[in-house]
């Protein structure tokens, strides 16, 4: 496997992981009315917008040229001094292998090694598959709350690494050289 920052050429394959894993993942959780409004140009122009956006970062985890799950990170705008993962989505046929985690810690160590002192990331409640990785890489719970998701309102909670020295690649090893 091997994680990168995103090309262009890629967006179109992030926003269809991204569209299914929305999918997959909310269904109960978030209303038919946000369903519809994601669309297959709405989820290409996010990402694209996204990507032109100076400071932020989306990684891609790749396999044999196969899309196997990205990475998204900016500066959080709530938190001083915290680097914010706004996405985290892995193919379905990839799970289980690791993906998220070395996309995770990729995110992770690009935010020590940029200078940031913590980490944040959000997720809806319910989303337990999420919860419980991040919390397992040593995510503390902060702060319950209400996010709106294009209109859509959803009960999420913030989690934070406060200390991102968990996310230090070892000496020579194979996360040294992550971009």
């Amino acid at each position: 496997m091997q994680i990168r920052l995103t090309i262009p050429e890629e967006l179109d394959e992030i926003a269809r992981l991204y569209r299914t894993n929305h999918r997959e993942t909310y269904k109960g959780l978030l209303s038919e009315q946000y369903f519809s409004r994601l669309t297959p140009d709405y989820a290409r122009k996010k990402w694209e917008g996204f990507l032109e956006e100076p400071g932020n970062r989306l990684w891609t985890a790749c396999e044999e040229g196969t899309l196997l799950g990205f990475a998204a990170g900016r500066e959080d705008p709530e938190l001083p001094d915290t680097w914010y993962l706004d996405a985290l989505h892995v193919a379905k046929a990839a799970r289980g292998r690791g993906v998220g985690s070395a996309l995770l810690r990729a995110c992770g160590a690009y935010a020590l090694s940029s200078g940031y002192g913590k980490m944040s990331v959000y997720i809806v409640k319910g989303n337990e598959r999420a919860r419980r990785l991040y919390e397992a890489l040593g995510a503390e719970h902060v702060l319950d709350f209400d996010d709106d998701f294009c209109g859509t309102i959803s009960h999420s909670e913030k989690w934070l690494w406060k200390d991102l020295r968990v996310f230090q690649p070892a000496a020579g090893g194979k996360d040294a050289a992550l971009p």
